[in-house]
């Protein structure tokens, strides 16, 4: 079974946003985010991420399986600004890998930086495993607050 990312093309992008509609469904039922909710993006807006982004697409087993959105920031800082991986492959171990795909694609990160929803404690130990500490919360609406979570690499190189 094999696991990696490539980056993500115009062909690709319906099967992307269904994929991100559903990853992200149940958030929109908790917050009822309607204008911020990713279920909501429309097709035009994610194939400008993908002409204009570091955008990955994840595959395994010759299978699209989810998406990455990146943003280089200046001093080698990196925003996950989302990451999405179908229900049917939710819970098999597969996150910690691909964020070490992640990582091993851009070795000159000094710094990364993400957020996800303040009730998600599911991802919120899952990010914290992986070296992520919480530094701020940003409130959306009433229901939605996020917190803020950044990764200091200990290595990296220059690129």
């Amino acid at each position: 079974m094999t696991l990696m990312l490539k980056k993500s093309n115009q062909y690709e992008a319906a099967i992307l946003l269904a994929i991100q509609k559903q990853a992200f469904q149940a958030d929109l039922l908790t917050y009822e985010d309607v204008t911020s909710s990713p279920v909501n993006e429309p097709i035009e807006r994610l194939q400008y991420k993908l002409a204009h982004f570091e955008h990955f697409t994840i595959w395994f087993d010759e299978e699209i399986i989810g998406g990455i959105d990146i943003r280089k920031l200046p001093n080698n800082h990196y925003r996950l600004n989302r990451i999405f991986i179908a229900d049917a492959f939710q819970n098999k171990g597969l996150g910690s890998q691909i964020m070490q795909l992640i990582e091993n694609e851009f070795t000159d990160a000094r710094s990364w930086s993400l957020n996800t929803p303040h009730l998600n404690t599911r991802n919120h130990h899952f990010y914290e495993k992986l070296g992520y500490v919480k530094i701020g919360e940003h409130k959306i609406s009433d229901k939605l607050t996020l917190f803020e979570y950044e990764k200091v690499m200990s290595t990296f190189k220059e690129s």
